[in-house]
């Protein structure tokens, strides 16, 4: 009891402190921040899944906190000459399948391997620095972002502070080795870009207001007029009608409008993506099977053509009533529903700055009316799991007015501060905790809803590599249509912690609602397997388990349509040669096409290996225990016959665990290779493109 008395005398005290210097911050946080026109950072991201977007939007706040007027944008949105005009250019790019560029920075890097370009002198008057995201389970390890900072240097830029690098196998993930790049480049900007006298950095608890920011419209203010009543710290300026009361998150008012358990099935406006239709939406695991796992069948209304290895990119939605829980939550009942607009909030840029886009870009919006309730249905993602710059973010809207404030507010600073990463990784990583059930733990907090979009994460769209292929492609009805199949596993982890509520893939949980002729919206990209029918001379070692079978069942029948159009191979033996591992629990559980894999061998030769770690009354086998029992057949396949090696799946420990497998099979079969030989072979395999490799 004397240990709680005290505990309650320090936050008695720790309270009346913070009271007595609120006023005086709030009024020092109101006030305008001043930047130099002329001092300009472009942070420029090329990014395939957001993660590089969300490192550079935290590096410009690093940049806007040392008074560079910041603009971040997509590396393929800029020219070389945008390069030479702001003061300072910071690069983030991650590296995609074989060494790539991701899909938004290709044109950028195809424009800076032009041969006009002079050496050391084009981009002599640019001082840059960059940040790469990779992951060491691929061979070409950050290599995207390594001839990116090598050919900036040879265009002549100034390297302003040395390359940062992230690597998805760290136990933190990229964020470890962000971190401490961040700290290094903010030391060296205040260096080589000193303020002026008297000028300091912008404090990290004052405000930055966002380039964008919501405004309800009201019927009875002017046409054109918006309400602004966003205030820091909580205090939110409510309509009377709205409680702003603290609910403990379990349960909520009970004048919540019911509403169908499912999405709208209204179509997400993604400017560049196809209306597809769900034929078939189908479970394709036993029914007493631990994992759900669907096949989708899909028709786009015109041709499109694509190979194995492309992905289609599915958009998800969140569900009706976690929409509404967060609405209540941060007591949006009154304003959820009325018409918004999207406005800049400053009114003029730098002339050496490019403008900030808006976080809408990406939408055509010209026919949708815009709400809170339709931005956390289709754009804003509550169910997430929290980083660490969203409490960060948080802090700004924390209050101090009264204990159960201020404890709040305690712990918002420890999930926010760096140096505790396990503290923030046993709050959301560990648990699998929601952005909305962390806010339902922060109940004295409120969001302004002006800075919805910009305090809280957007959804992303998310993808699945097309498992469809060849004569698969075209519809045997619907003349001008394209068939796309996805196979795709509904995420549904457990969470030791949090055992009230399952645990769901935003995505997934999304795909499991979509019922058959409904309408949705997909993105198609080309992938990166890059295969051809040159490749027919050579046969494949395909290695697909689980749902990295997917582009192989695209590569087995396209490669079947090749040699029909062809020639080259024989009715019958049109697959001879080729090999195709694939592995899952057992042959009763997750077989996923057997029936197929049956018939292309009887009826064209393919030869299918199967690994099942759990299968009744035989001993574990995965898809690197095959290969090396099959090590005979695998090295006839990959070195006397010249083939070529294709691994997809899930990354990790199996991606790692082939290239041992294979390793093993040279030395042992391979008379007189040894170890290091067969090193320098696969890396020989790599670098020529007979080595691919497709993990998530």
């Amino acid at each position: 009891m004397a240990r709680i008395a005290t505990r309650a005398q320090q936050l008695k005290k720790a309270f009346q402190s913070e009271r007595q210097h609120f006023h005086r911050r709030i009024k020092q946080r109101h006030r305008p921040i001043q930047h130099d026109a002329t001092r300009t950072a472009l942070i420029l991201y090329g990014s395939e899944t957001g993660n590089a977007q969300d490192i550079a939007e935290e590096v410009a706040r690093t940049t806007e906190r040392l008074r560079f007027n910041t603009t971040v944008l997509d590396l393929d949105s800029v020219s070389l000459r945008d390069l030479v005009k702001p003061t300072l250019v910071i690069l983030v790019v991650s590296t995609t399948g074989q060494g790539e560029f991701p899909q938004n920075a290709r044109l950028f890097w195809r424009r800076l391997l032009s041969g006009a370009l002079k050496a050391g002198v084009t981009l002599r008057k640019v001082r840059f620095a960059s940040f790469g995201l990779g992951d060491s389970g691929y061979a070409q390890f950050n290599v995207a972002h390594r001839m990116l900072h090598s050919r900036m240097v040879q265009l002549g830029a100034k390297v302003v502070c040395e390359r940062g690098e992230g690597n998805e196998q760290h136990s933190e993930g990229h964020s470890a080795g962000f971190r401490a790049w961040v700290v290094a480049l903010r030391e060296r900007l205040l260096e080589v870009f000193p303020l002026d006298d008297g000028v300091l950095p912008i404090a990290e608890d004052a405000f930055l207001e966002p380039k964008w920011k919501l405004n309800v419209v009201r019927e009875r203010q002017g046409e054109g007029e918006a309400d602004d009543g966003a205030c820091l710290n909580g205090a939110v300026n409510l309509p009377p009608s709205i409680p702003h009361e603290a609910t403990n998150g379990t349960t909520f008012p009970a004048q919540i409008v019911r509403m169908e358990d499912a999405p709208s099935t209204d179509l997400i406006p993604v400017k560049g993506a196809y209306t597809a239709t769900l034929l078939s939406n189908k479970r394709v695991t036993a029914p007493d099977h631990f994992q759900d796992v669907r096949l989708l069948d899909l028709r786009i209304d015109e041709a499109y053509e694509y190979y194995p290895g492309a992905v289609a990119v599915l958009y998800p939605k969140n569900f009706p009533q976690d929409v509404q829980a967060f609405i209540d939550l941060m007591a949006w009942q009154d304003i959820a529903d009325e018409p918004l607009t999207l406005t800049p909030t400053t009114s003029s840029q730098a002339s050496n700055a490019p403008p900030s886009p808006s976080p809408l870009r990406h939408l055509d919006l010209s026919h949708t009316p815009l709400t809170l309730r339709y931005l956390l249905t289709n754009v804003i993602d509550i169910m997430s799991i929290p980083r660490r710059s969203f409490f960060a973010n948080l802090l700004h809207f924390a209050n101090s007015h009264h204990p159960d404030a201020l404890y709040q507010k305690a712990r918002l600073l420890e999930l926010a501060n760096p140096d505790l990463i396990d503290e923030l990784w046993d709050y959301t990583t560990r648990p699998k905790r929601t952005i909305l059930e962390a806010l339902q733990d922060f109940t004295t907090l409120r969001i302004p809803y002006q800075y919805a979009l910009t305090t809280l994460p957007l959804i992303k769209g998310r993808q699945f590599s097309i498992a469809s292929g060849g004569a698969l492609k075209h519809p045997s009805q619907g003349h001008g249509q394209t068939k796309l199949e996805l196979l795709v596993a509904i995420a549904n982890p457990p969470s030791p912690i949090i055992k009230y509520r399952p645990r769901h893939g935003v995505c997934t949980r999304y795909i499991a609602s979509l019922q058959p002729n409904q309408l949705l919206t997909i993105g198609l990209q080309p992938g990166y397997l890059d295969v051809s029918p040159a490749e027919l001379a050579a046969p494949v070692l395909m290695i697909g388990p689980g749902t990295g079978v997917a582009p192989m069942r695209a590569m087995i029948y396209q490669r079947l349509a090749w040699a029909a159009e062809t020639g080259c191979r024989p009715v019958g033996n049109r697959l001879e040669g080729d090999l195709l591992v694939f592995g899952c629990r057992s042959s009763t559980a997750d077989y996923y096409f057997e029936d197929e894999w049956r018939d292309l061998g009887e009826g064209e030769g393919l030869e299918v290996l199967t690994a099942f770690s759990r299968e009744a009354g035989r001993e574990k086998m995965y898809v690197q225990d095959v290969l090396r029992r099959a090590g005979e057949r695998v090295f006839e396949l990959v070195v006397k016959r010249e083939g070529r090696v294709y691994v997809c799946g899930s990354s990790g420990a199996m991606p790692k665990g082939v290239r041992e497998a294979l390793l093993d099979v040279l030395v042992e079969c391979g008379e007189g290779m040894g170890r290091e030989g067969a090193e320098g072979y696969v890396e020989g395999m790599e670098r020529g493109g007979r080595w691919k490799q497709e993990t998530w």
